[in-house]
């Protein structure tokens, strides 16, 4: 089993941090250190890369880049709930 990816980011002084897990395509979303979803990781959201093969540094990258990209558009949509 892979280690999950994690991107985390501070808005207006809350911490919020998104999780990949591979093994099963999901993503956890935490405020605060406590989990506030876990959504399935839209099938284009890391494009077909993961089927490749071994990933490399960028990939890595490319993948937490977008990991950030979807906890920001989660922050957003949360935050207008509220």
């Amino acid at each position: 089993m892979t280690a999950p990816v994690r991107t985390g980011v501070h808005i207006e002084g809350i911490h919020w941090v998104a999780e990949y897990l591979e093994a099963t395509h999901e993503i956890r979303v935490l405020r605060e250190g406590f989990e506030v979803g876990v959504c399935d990781a839209p099938p284009s959201l890391f494009g077909e890369e993961a089927e490749a093969g071994s990933k490399s540094v960028a990939d890595h990258r490319a993948l937490e880049a977008a990991l950030r990209a979807y906890l920001l558009r989660f922050v957003a949509e949360h935050d207008a709930e509220e």
